[in-house]
């Protein structure tokens, strides 16, 4: 099964906010930057969830979009379930919406009861648990000042770099 990237924006812009310290907000245009998307295809998915209750979005200079309490608590299956949709996966009919193997074709029951068995097996799978506590350390994150700044040594904190051996001449 291969999901939207409208569900695969979703699900990464819903990871990127759970790895913040809770209350911490993000701009859509910082969203954008952190999950390597473009700004309007993240505005059109930050709509999307804040209208499910997932996200909470507030204007203005003090703004931004942060998780909500549903959000926290929101699984993988739950977001797919509403970011999917119920289209079919196999588009079988014709202009006119007849399928000529309807009366006795059994394909599409079938794989929308394996669809539905993925949604279920990923209905365990708290998507705030998925960064597991740690804070995003790619440049991007850094840049965004979301991951660990990495501490270059000072010279008096290397250790000594020893002598080379000297090379013999023939």
């Amino acid at each position: 099964m291969r999901l939207t990237a409208f569900s695969d924006v979703s699900l990464r812009i819903m990871m990127l906010l759970s790895s913040l310290q809770e209350g911490e907000k993000l701009s859509t245009q910082r969203i954008s930057e952190g999950v390597g998307t473009p700004y309007n295809h993240v505005a059109k998915s930050v709509a999307f969830l804040v209208n499910q209750g997932l996200l909470k979005s507030t204007r203005g200079r003090s703004g931004g979009v942060l998780l909500s309490e549903t959000g926290r608590k929101a699984t993988v299956g739950q977001v797919l379930r509403s970011t999917e949709g119920d289209i079919p996966m196999i588009e079988c009919e014709d202009e006119n919406g007849n399928c000529p193997l309807d009366s006795f074709c059994r394909l599409r029951t079938i794989l929308a009861r394996a669809r539905e068995a993925f949604y279920a097996s990923v209905d365990d799978v708290v998507i705030s648990e998925l960064p597991a506590g740690a804070r995003p350390a790619g440049p991007v994150f850094v840049e965004l000042g979301l991951g660990p700044l990495v501490h270059e040594p000072t010279e008096r904190e290397l250790p000594p770099v020893p002598p080379r051996p000297a090379v013999a001449s023939h």
